[in-house]
């Protein structure tokens, strides 16, 4: 498996951010995708386009979550030394 996250920096001010996700398993693959993930503690808030609304569920979309998170907090983290 292979999952790619990098955060949009022209479109993302805290809490609305939107990352370009790609992904690729055995059976599934997408390239290029942009998502929104809204952050309101304690919740987080992850909208997927439609076009990959159907692949969700075939896929290991914690570990994609996952990955969003960190690339999220990596950013955040980045942006407050400067």
């Amino acid at each position: 498996m292979n999952i790619s996250v990098s955060v949009v920096k022209e479109k993302s001010y805290d809490p609305a951010f939107t990352v370009m996700v790609s992904y690729q398993d055995e059976n599934i693959s997408f390239k290029n995708v942009l998502v929104d993930v809204l952050r309101q503690p304690p919740r987080v808030t992850i909208q997927y386009p439609d076009e990959i609304q159907s692949v969700l569920p075939k896929i290991n979309s914690k570990k994609l979550e996952l990955e969003i998170l960190n690339k999220i907090a990596e950013y955040l983290l980045n942006a407050g030394g400067r």
